[in-house]
């Protein structure tokens, strides 16, 4: 009995201690763990049929932050149209409205962009009826910019990339700005550039808060009692302000469109098969278009392509995150046709952890009917130009053993 005891004593110790855990010896579980490597897969997924589409009208020509204004560019011929606010026939000094002279002018314009590399730049500023709003068209505009209108050239130097730039008014040239009593006191202007070869300028506007100024610097009159005379200056903000251009990108419903004024927006949908939304690793999901020739726009002056998640698929007012996790942007090289590439993975994972929110994404270009970059990409409908493609890197859920 005592040696059946120590056997059993014997054989309950080596049991314990084939359960012991090796906790300095690599891992040894032949038959729980996976072994191998695990393999990396590809798959290629193009947009639902049909329901990839473009849609305009999203921001207007002259609501963005700049102005375009051209001469003989490739990528169009554009004037820039600037309103001021009113000017008052008096001036006011200690709570009473006094008659005044004017002294001098100021028109101040700020540069926002431009072709370094393009020498002789001017901009040539014309003035314009009081009346021009944003029904006019590129061919109401030019005809009023005749050498009877003109109000002065401005030479940019060659070493100015941007930056505020102005005509200053003085003596006899008054007159080409001049606002009469009892007319309304409201100066409009148009500008249109000349350069050593075809180039184009983007000008500030009332949204990026640096739109044009009008300063006119006063003598009061018949002001008693100041023991000097006054020069106060009545600045005039700009009210209104838009550019024309000479031929409207239209939109084709084969292709797929970003950019143009009104700004299009592009919207793709996807479907993730199965396999993807329930276990697999997303490592990289790039979305791939292609150009039906090469980005037309200003050199040195790229726009910004922009891809949102969709929150909600509702068209044209579909809501978009604003969660910069979910946001990718990357620059439109000017003149490429090459294939454009944004980074997905973090949306395509967002659609991967909730599937209340569709499988799409809204492309724009920034910063909206503000650039001379428009894209203009291949769909499911182009035929000649290859649809977009959302290349997926992944890894397929691991086949863990039973035990």
């Amino acid at each position: 009995m005592r040696v059946a005891g120590w056997v059993a004593g014997l054989a309950l110790v080596a049991v314990i201690a084939g359960c012991q855990e090796r906790l300095t010896a690599p891992a040894d579980c032949p038959e729980l763990c996976p072994g191998g490597n695990q393999p990396v897969f590809d798959t290629v997924l193009p947009p639902r049929d049909n329901l990839d589409s473009s849609i305009a009208g999203y921001v207007a020509r002259g609501q963005g932050l700049a102005l375009l204004v051209s001469s003989g560019f490739a990528a169009s011929e554009d004037r820039a149209v600037y309103r001021f606010v009113a000017r008052p026939d008096s001036a006011e000094l200690r709570d009473t409205l006094w008659a005044y002279t004017v002294d001098s002018v100021f028109l101040s314009f700020n540069l926002v962009a431009r072709d370094t590399l393009v020498d002789g730049l001017s901009v040539i500023v014309y003035r314009l009826p009081a009346t021009v709003d944003s029904t006019a068209t590129f061919d109401q505009i030019e005809v009023q910019l005749t050498d009877a209108n003109l109000i002065d050239t401005i030479p940019i130097p060659d070493s100015v990339s941007s930056g505020g730039f102005r005509a200053v008014l003085t003596g006899s040239e008054l007159d080409r700005v001049a606002l009469p009593l009892g007319t309304g006191g409201v100066l409009a202007v148009a500008l249109r550039i000349t350069a050593a070869v075809p180039t184009g300028i983007r000008l500030g506007a009332i949204t990026g808060g640096n739109a044009a100024q009008f300063t006119s610097f006063l003598t009061l009159l018949d002001v008693p009692d100041t023991g000097s005379t006054l020069h106060p200056a009545l600045v005039r903000t700009t009210s209104f302000n838009t550019f024309v251009t000479q031929t409207q990108l239209i939109p084709d419903d084969q292709f797929l469109t970003v950019g143009g004024e009104p700004s299009s927006r592009t919207f793709l949908r996807f479907d993730l098969p199965t396999f993807l939304e329930d276990s697999a690793t997303v490592i990289r999901a790039t979305l791939e278009l292609i150009p039906t020739g090469p980005i037309p726009g200003l050199p040195g002056d790229p726009a910004l392509l922009e891809a949102r998640a969709v929150l909600a698929d509702l068209g044209a007012k579909s809501p978009l995150t604003t969660d910069s996790r979910f946001i990718v942007a990357d620059t439109l090289p000017v003149g490429t046709s090459d294939t454009v590439r944004l980074d997905l993975t973090d949306i395509v994972q967002l659609w991967q952890a909730s599937t209340d929110r569709p499988d799409a994404v809204v492309l724009s270009l920034l910063p909206e009917a503000a650039t001379f970059t428009r894209a203009v990409f291949g769909s499911t409908r182009s035929g000649t130009v290859g649809p977009p493609r959302l290349r997926i890197t992944y890894l397929r859920g691991f086949p863990f053993e039973n035990p």
